[in-house]
């Protein structure tokens, strides 16, 4: 379905002739960093993810920042790994990523969409003078585009054309297969060439405390984790054959129905505003005339809209 924007453009304007884009810093972004310390475990982070309804959580101690854990690093995970272990007993510092992009708090925004589009990360660690201050994610960017930006990008000229989907019957083991193999936060589930539901990252943080990181060998009773070399070898074989608790749960269980969606001949900045007010990172992008999938708009394709001004 297509929402109208109910924003009201005039208060819209007001706000964004209160500071110019090209004055937006990243103090003016910064938001609070959720953080956890390296000691903690997986199961850990997969809580407060929930919990705070987050994407991300900063691994700091003393007020130095570690490290980086998003929910496509549990996926990634939870697919590709398979220790013995349950997520309570795989430690943080074990899948975390160390590599973090840093800026100070006058550090020009223009800049900062460079970094996130060049090291292709979705977030930026603030500092200062060494210490935790705070951090900019994708979802920060995007609300300022629609905050401060001129109307002038259409969506067309920003989504992507290809879009990974499954039908609603698509199993887990397929579905974390698709993300991990094209690096990607979500599918669209659709019946008939139109969209019907979205599967994100954040959509299977609550099961993935059913199946660990492990894989089932069978849907007996006499279940068993299979070992790091069987499972290579297996998935040599047959790669698109699922197991256990991964064959069990559908699309369909996971999947939030009826997906915001938004034509393609919409201004960027309706797409920034529709995701910023329902807290989403995607649309499915359909054709004005029939709601069938045209495409897809994220978060990435707003930041990439960003750094067209500064060219």
């Amino acid at each position: 379905m297509i929402i109208e924007n109910i924003y009201r453009f005039d208060i819209l304007l007001a706000e964004r002739h209160m500071l110019k884009y090209e004055e937006l810093k990243a103090k003016d972004l910064i938001k609070h960093a959720i953080i956890i310390e390296p000691s903690k475990t997986l199961y850990d982070v997969r809580s407060m993810m929930i919990r705070y309804n987050i994407s991300r959580v900063i691994i700091a101690k003393d007020k130095k920042p570690l490290g980086i854990i998003t929910e496509k690093d549990i996926a990634r995970f939870l697919y590709k790994e398979v220790p013995n272990r349950r997520l309570n007993e795989v430690s943080v510092d074990e899948i975390m990523s160390t590599d973090l992009i840093k800026v100070e708090q006058q550090t020009n925004l223009d800049i900062c969409v460079r970094m996130m589009l060049e090291k292709e990360i979705s977030s930026i660690v603030v500092v200062d003078e060494g210490e935790l201050n705070g951090i900019i994610t994708k979802s920060d960017m995007v609300e300022a585009y629609a905050r401060h930006y001129p109307s002038k990008l259409k969506v067309d000229q920003y989504m992507t054309k290809k879009v990974i989907t499954v039908a609603p019957d698509e199993n887990l083991h397929m579905i974390l297969l698709l993300m991990s193999d094209n690096q990607i936060s979500r599918v669209i589930v659709t019946r008939d060439h139109k969209p019907i539901g979205i599967v994100t990252g954040h959509d299977l943080l609550p099961v993935s405390i059913l199946f660990g990181t492990g894989v089932w060998i069978g849907l007996s009773p006499s279940r068993y984790w299979t070992s790091q070399e069987e499972l290579v070898a297996r998935r040599r074989i047959q790669r698109f054959i699922p197991a256990g608790i991964k064959a069990i749960f559908l699309a369909g269980d996971m999947m939030k129905y009826d997906p915001i969606t938004i034509a393609k001949d919409a201004d960027l900045i309706e797409a920034a505003q529709l995701m910023t007010n329902n807290r989403i990172s995607g649309l499915p992008v359909v054709e004005s005339n029939s709601e069938s999938l045209a495409g897809i708009i994220t978060k990435t394709d707003i930041v990439k809209g960003i750094a067209s001004y500064s060219n």
